[in-house]
């Protein structure tokens, strides 16, 4: 597996590590290695969903079941990849990561009819 075989997050992810992080040799090949890593598993369940979601076998209520389920482990291995990424930076590339590659996602969501004079993300 090489970079063109990355889903396209992951290789854009990718790259802008390796451009904005000032990655050394050793970095870049660590890095490599848990894209592919965590790409084939990834992989391996998107081939999964699309089995189950096509193959007629189970009722409709199983295969909701069976694809949420499989869903939240694609968000989970997700979740460990990325502190395995983390684990292979210095503290200084972390801080460049959470800032420009990887920034929290907000914690509200903000939308819907509500009292602007109340809310603290309209505040601002």
């Amino acid at each position: 597996m090489n970079a063109q075989d990355l889903a396209s997050v992951d290789k854009r992810k990718r790259d802008a590590m390796v451009k904005e992080l000032n990655l050394n040799e050793v970095q870049v090949t660590m890095i490599d290695t848990v894209f592919f890593q965590y790409g084939r598993q990834l992989n391996e369940l998107d081939a999964q969903i699309q089995d189950i979601e096509t193959s007629g076998e189970y009722a409709e209520e199983i295969v909701v079941v069976r694809v949420s389920v499989m869903q939240q482990e694609k968000k989970d291995l997700r979740e460990v990849r990325e502190l395995d990424l983390k684990m292979l930076l210095r503290p200084e590339q972390v801080v460049i990561y959470d800032e420009k590659i990887q920034p929290d996602k907000p914690k509200v969501l903000h939308f819907g009819i509500h009292n602007r004079a109340d809310c603290n993300v309209c505040e601002k």
